[in-house]
């Protein structure tokens, strides 16, 4: 399966329609910071360690930019997981909504 490029708008109606689990995909402690409402935490990193426990629904995962999530699609879409990478990552998903700290 392959991965889907969304915008920070789309966000919310893919975690409506299609059921979407967000995952941020940074360190723990940048997940700690800052991250999206309701978003898990999968390090980059952890990925293929974590893969089995990941569930099979569809995934939205972001970073910081988007850099780090496009990698991430790319590896669990090949793995055959449905997903969805935020482009312009956490920064562009600031503009839209208030992030939890």
């Amino acid at each position: 399966m392959t991965f889907h490029m969304i915008q920070p708008e789309q966000i919310e109606h893919i975690r409506k329609t299609r059921g979407a689990l967000i995952i941020d995909v940074r360190e723990p402690e940048e997940y700690r910071q800052s991250h999206f409402p309701g978003a898990g935490n999968v390090p980059y990193e952890e990925l293929e360690q974590r893969m089995g426990r990941i569930p099979r629904r569809p995934l939205i995962l972001y970073c910081d930019y988007g850099s780090t999530s496009l990698l991430a699609a790319r590896r669990l879409g090949a793995a055959g997981y449905e997903v969805y990478a935020v482009a312009g990552g956490l920064e562009a998903m600031k503009r839209l909504i208030s992030i939890d700290r």
